[in-house]
């Protein structure tokens, strides 16, 4: 994994008023910078593994970052929401569903809810805090005939690259689908434009309130900005046939 830095700074709410805002103890469970880098390499399975793409940003406090505990096995915390007009909010890199790793250099990716906070508020507010996060979704499932569908390795990433900044795209949006979870697969994909626009589409899995989940056909064009690096999503949709029978147009 390699981590990409990104420095922010802005000023709102305190962090101690966060933590009142985020009840969340008891709940169980890619902006114009954000170009995190990746690497490729070919499991015994033959698809095509790739590196989470993390990011490090550099907040003041007061950070306007609410928290909850992530439903797995292993601890950790991740975004539940942003307070309005916080400095977390204005940098506009980090969204919901977001998972803190580390705090200052320290590994939080397995602390418990009142640990990371402890660490958060022990951060002099005179100090940035200086976190590290991900998407939290971890190696992308491209199987070998999408994989055929691809010229080159750098395809692959572009690939890649689109998917997980059309995630953050849905991430930063409420819709009647719920959270997005995580990625299933990647059922299709394509490159034009000499490497520079990306088709793709994908299966991932959405919550409703925790209550379930289900899968959606999500379709997503992205196009490759200026500087090289960030991806712009164009078009973005999501598609859950059963209960919904509809399509949810987010771009």
């Amino acid at each position: 994994l390699v981590n990409l830095a990104v420095v922010a700074s802005a000023l709102i709410l305190s962090l101690r008023e966060a933590e009142a805002f985020a009840g969340i103890k008891a709940i169980p469970r890619n902006t114009p910078t954000f170009a995190p880098r990746y690497h490729f390499h070919r499991t015994p399975s033959s698809k095509l593994s790739m590196a989470l793409g993390d990011f490090t940003v550099e907040l003041q406090k007061p950070l306007g970052i609410i928290l909850q505990e992530r439903d797995n096995d292993y601890g950790g915390v991740q975004v539940k929401e942003l307070v309005e007009g916080g400095a977390a909010a204005q940098q506009t890199i980090i969204v919901p569903g977001d998972v803190l790793l580390q705090v200052n250099g320290n590994d939080v990716s397995t602390l418990d809810f009142d640990s990371v906070m402890d660490l958060l508020i022990s951060i002099d507010e005179s100090s940035p805090a200086i976190l590290t996060l991900g998407d939290g979704l971890g190696q992308l499932d491209m199987p070998k005939n999408v994989q055929k569908l691809l010229k080159t390795t750098e395809e692959a990433f572009f690939v890649d690259r689109v998917v997980r900044q059309a995630v953050r795209e849905i991430r930063k949006r409420a819709s009647k689908l719920g959270d997005l979870l995580k990625v299933e697969v990647i059922i299709g994909a394509g490159v034009q434009d000499e490497g520079r626009r990306g088709q793709v589409r994908f299966f991932a899995i959405f919550s409703t309130g925790g209550a379930s989940s289900y899968s959606c056909n999500v379709s997503a064009t992205g196009v490759q900005k200026e500087d090289g690096e960030s991806i712009e999503i164009v078009s973005l949709s999501a598609a859950k046939d059963e209960g919904l029978g509809q399509t949810i147009e987010f771009i």
